[in-house]
């Protein structure tokens, strides 16, 4: 979980998926938190929550946090999800079930909270048109917040480490341009706790 002033969600989230976790029968499991330029209120929350903090002493940003976090997992698979309540934990662990043969899951955003507002939609569509013309395949989601990533496969198949939101975007269209095995597969999108750090337009661009 990344987690940048996110003590309103951060706390919920990680007993949300610690819970899930503990439901999918799994032979050992950690959770993790990178508290992003952390507060000591954050991080509390989420050891409170059971999960194990790893600190930036400063912002680098939510790429950086999700580095940060693969390079602190001990084990073979990585489960990415943003902790601001946006996606249902439940659901996340459920990306497990597609694991077989793949490098990565992604869940892929249903709904129109998905799309947002007309401005937002539009740029979305350009964005996935790109994707897909650069992928040659097409996309339902590049940059959703849940995944599931073989360790092994970001580390030897992220040829460019981007340390803003843009990562996610870049793990996707690596993956795919390099032939490994990517999945989408639905999820839920909700409102999210507190206001997003996403700009729209510089974020795309």
């Amino acid at each position: 979980l990344p987690a940048f002033n996110e003590e309103g969600g951060v706390g919920d989230v990680a007993r949300g998926l610690a819970a899930a976790l503990q439901g999918a029968d799994l032979a050992a499991w950690e959770l993790l938190v990178v508290a992003d330029g952390y507060t000591d209120k954050k991080a509390a929350a989420a050891e409170k929550a059971g999960a194990r903090v790893v600190r930036h002493p400063v912002n680098m940003g939510y790429g950086r946090s999700l580095l940060t976090g693969a390079e602190a997992a001990k084990h073979e698979w990585l489960l990415f999800l943003d902790a601001d309540g946006s996606y249902r934990p439940d659901e996340a662990v459920g990306l497990l079930a597609h694991a077989a043969g793949c490098d990565m899951v992604v869940g892929a955003r249903q709904g129109s909270l998905f799309w947002g507002s007309p401005s937002k939609a539009a740029l979305r569509f350009i964005q996935l048109k790109l994707s897909a013309f650069v992928a040659g395949m097409p996309i339902p989601d590049t940059n959703s917040g849940v995944r599931l990533v073989r360790k092994a496969a970001l580390e030897a198949y992220l040829p460019v480490r981007c340390y803003g939101y843009s990562l996610s975007t870049t793990m996707t269209l690596s993956f795919i341009q390099q032939a490994l095995f990517v999945k989408f597969v639905p999820v839920s999108y909700d409102p999210r706790k507190g206001s997003s750090k996403v700009k729209m337009l510089r974020d795309t661009l």
